[in-house]
């Protein structure tokens, strides 16, 4: 019976983890991967998880090609193990917040800079009544944009 409960305990903080993980703009599939790496106490095979999570391996290392190129898992060597192994980073708070913090800011100052041709663009012309309320709604739409990004760039996820 405590085989049953440990399981479920394990079953519950997984399925939860991992609905956290998707808050960051990251994927089921790869939430659900980093959530089960994050609980286990080893480093783990892209077979093994595959076979873990019941997905095929090519499915397993895109994911796990995703999770590495936003820093949150780290392939390792062990010593006898030719296949690659990989891990999570125990620092979850910082990870996650710096890359979701680079992603907010990225992903802005590209809206900016596309809000800003336009501003330039409109700029240049003789503008009808309309125009220039619609420019000024652009200008207070240029400053929000840029009011995240002086909001996200101060955010430090290491004083917490």
């Amino acid at each position: 019976m405590v085989t049953n409960n440990n399981e479920t305990m394990q079953q519950n903080i997984f399925y939860t983890f991992s609905k956290t993980i998707e808050f960051f703009s990251i994927s089921p599939a790869e939430a659900q991967l980093f959530a089960m790496l994050y609980l286990k106490e080893y480093p783990m095979t892209l077979d093994e998880m595959g076979q873990a999570l019941g997905k095929s391996k090519t499915a397993i290392g895109t994911s796990i090609r995703t999770l590495s190129e936003l820093n949150l898992v780290r392939r390792v060597w062990k010593k006898g193990i030719r296949k690659d192994l990989y891990e999570t980073h125990h620092d979850l708070y910082s990870k996650f917040m710096k890359t979701y913090i680079n992603n907010w800011i990225s992903h802005t100052n590209n809206q900016k800079a596309l809000l800003s041709d336009v501003y330039e663009q409109m700029n240049r012309t003789n503008l009808s009544e309309e125009e220039t309320q619609l420019l000024n709604k652009l200008t207070s739409i240029i400053e929000f944009h840029q009011s995240i990004i002086d909001t996200f760039t101060t955010i430090d996820p290491k004083k917490n």
